[in-house]
């Protein structure tokens, strides 16, 4: 199945199912996945798993500009206004999430280091399919800010995690114990060299927009550098990961928040984007074997269990700790139940760094994914709905 092929067919039904879906009221994003399922090697196998996978950089570079859109709708002042509320639920949605679903396996049968793993791997939230639904029903308030700010920094946290339970287990695995002080400093560096690379490449987006002209010369503009920074960043130094989807958040943040010409830089990927958001949904869709979610019975089904509960019992803790609107306290949980981008990402690291539990961990992070993409983008609408935060005619 040559390259071409595939992504037409990806582009055609994607475009035709998303318009179908919304006859019966779902988002469109949960047309696309739906198309990947059928049209993949669950079904029909028009997009082998084999092909599927040489595809991965179109993921990457989906999942870049959705970091670089998210850091984007973080204004200072609308972070402000929630402050409190933002750090406090994003701590504890990540937290209740990650000790719930490892809490759920565990006792579904996985050893505990192996749960505390596949924890920290559903621990983040899916952004691309929460600012996609934000976006196509035009959300504005405060359950749509703290969604967004939840769906960019607990991915940060969720890597924090990953980071922290693979290097224990890699060294209980290889019998070799690593100091905890230099695990800790390098997930530290990680992080803050992954911010400095996002700031480094906002100021050349700043230095390089006083010279583009056409919307077209701010897109290849924006799009250059942080494409750049993202394949400079794909390999560690000296043993230390980077994150390119937190570097690419937060050159989007400072542009957001500091830029006279935001609006320019930001428009110009209206039009680009979408194209990009609907593949990764199509082939994320099309990988995944949905029987794979009756292979794993128990643990499958504590692993969905432990996400639902735990983002929305950490959400609602946090919200109400933090004395947040009432709307985010009830229903902002609700918004967070999708996986896909980061889960599936540090699922493929998981597996090539853990050859003997690759099957396992693809086959929980994958099939139970079917199932928070096709609910959460759902959960999501409603939750903007039972806040008001979707006019009626969009709804």
């Amino acid at each position: 199945m040559n390259t071409l092929f595939i992504i037409g067919i990806a582009l055609f039904f994607g475009y035709i199912f998303g318009k179908l879906i919304k006859y019966i009221k779902l988002p469109s994003v949960t047309g696309y996945i739906v198309t990947g399922l059928i049209i993949g090697t669950s079904f029909l196998n028009l997009i082998p798993y084999k092909s599927n996978m040489t595809l991965t950089w179109i993921i990457n570079f989906a999942l870049v500009i959705v970091a670089f859109n998210i850091g984007g709708e973080l204004l200072i002042k609308n972070l402000q206004k929630l402050g409190k509320s933002i750090l406090s639920i994003v701590f504890f949605e990540t937290l209740f999430a990650f000790l719930a679903i490892s809490t759920a396996v565990f006792i579904a049968g996985l050893p505990a280091l192996q749960a505390l793993l596949i924890g920290s791997i559903g621990a983040a939230t899916a952004p691309a399919v929460t600012i996609t639904v934000i976006r196509e029903f035009k959300a504005r308030g405060p359950i749509s800010q703290v969604l967004l700010a939840c769906t960019g920094i607990d991915d940060a946290l969720g890597i924090t995690l990953y980071s922290i339970f693979s290097a224990i287990l890699l060294s209980h695995m290889s019998g070799i114990h690593s100091s905890m002080f230099i695990l800790i400093l390098h997930i530290i560096l990680g992080l803050l060299l992954s911010v400095i690379f996002g700031g480094i490449a906002s100021v050349f987006i700043f230095l390089l927009s006083n010279y583009a002209k056409s919307k077209t010369e701010y897109l290849v503009m924006t799009l250059g550098v942080i494409i750049t920074m993202a394949g400079l960043m794909q390999n560690n130094i000296a043993g230390i990961e980077l994150s390119p989807l937190l570097a690419s958040m937060t050159a989007g943040f400072i542009i957001t928040n500091f830029s006279r010409k935001k609006k320019r830089i930001f428009s110009s990927m209206d039009d680009f984007g979408p194209v990009f958001y609907l593949l990764y949904f199509v082939l994320a869709g099309a990988r995944l074997k949905i029987k794979m979610l009756f292979k794993l019975g128990g643990i499958a089904i504590g692993y969905l269990i432990g996400r639902f509960t735990g983002k929305y019992i950490g959400t609602f803790i946090g919200g109400k700790l933090s004395h947040a609107p009432k709307t985010v306290t009830k229903y902002a949980g609700m918004g967070l139940i999708s996986q896909a981008g980061i889960a599936i990402g540090l699922c493929v690291v998981a597996a090539h760094q853990f050859p003997s539990l690759s099957d396992l961990i693809i086959a929980i992070a994958l099939g139970t994914t079917i199932v928070t993409e096709i609910v959460g983008p759902l959960l999501t609408k409603i939750a903007l709905i039972k806040g008001k935060e979707i006019y009626q005619k969009s709804s």
